[in-house]
């Protein structure tokens, strides 16, 4: 009965209600079925009252955000997600996009996000759409990479890679990305070409020497 009181009150509360003192008296006073009488003279109230609440969220919600504000909150989002609230920081990203659905950060984070918690279909399905509104976004490319490989689907996500190096060529996050799947699928020819890049835009990149001895291991 308490919890039921909580919820009935909560959203009175929120709708802005004014019948607090009826539900004080009324809910926590009654037993038996008198209680349960009143919880369905209640239940349709309460929709009602959430139908109302809603309208009125709609229409003191504004019909569009500038770039700005749009852009303020998906950095809301990504501190939601720094805090690991996850799914709060789903629904501020989704909202963004409801609102602009070509608004590109909010889908890449959406995506980023997925991939945290390992939703990896639905991170595919983030990052294929959002592919399909940048097709030359380099880093949207690489996280379809990042996808595929965390799906066991490695030659998909070496092409991948592969495109996103292409498109951006000096970039060495993505020269390493591209380097290490073809080292997971034996491409001993391309790893070599994607070493060689590497070597020229980030001379000093550690893991160089690294690649070297795996790329000569290849297929032995």
């Amino acid at each position: 009965r308490r919890k039921k009181y909580d919820i009935m009150k909560g959203r009175l509360e929120r709708a802005g209600g004014k019948q607090m003192d009826h539900l004080n008296k009324s809910v926590l006073k009654p037993v038996g079925m008198g209680f349960q009488n009143f919880v369905r003279r209640v239940a349709g109230k309460l929709t009602a009252v959430e139908r109302k609440y809603q309208a009125k969220q709609k229409e003191t919600q504004p019909s569009s955000y500038t770039h700005d504000e749009l852009e303020k909150m998906v950095t809301e989002a990504n501190g939601l997600v720094d805090e690991e609230e996850y799914d709060k920081a789903e629904k501020k990203y989704i909202e963004v996009i409801s609102y602009d659905p070509k608004f590109v950060p909010a889908y890449e984070y959406l995506g980023r996000l997925y991939l945290r918690r390992k939703d990896y279909d639905l991170a595919r399905e983030t990052f294929s759409f959002l592919a399909k509104l940048s097709p030359k976004d380099a880093s949207v490319i690489a996280s379809l990479g990042e996808t595929e490989e965390a799906l066991g689907n490695f030659e998909t996500a070496f092409e991948h890679y592969k495109k996103a190096s292409s498109l951006s060529p000096k970039n060495p996050k993505y020269l390493d990305f591209f380097i290490e799947s073809a080292i997971e699928t034996g491409n001993k020819y391309e790893a070599n070409l994607a070493l060689d890049r590497l070597r020229a835009v980030n001379p000093d990149n550690q893991k160089i020497d690294d690649f070297e001895e795996q790329i000569q291991n290849i297929g032995q």
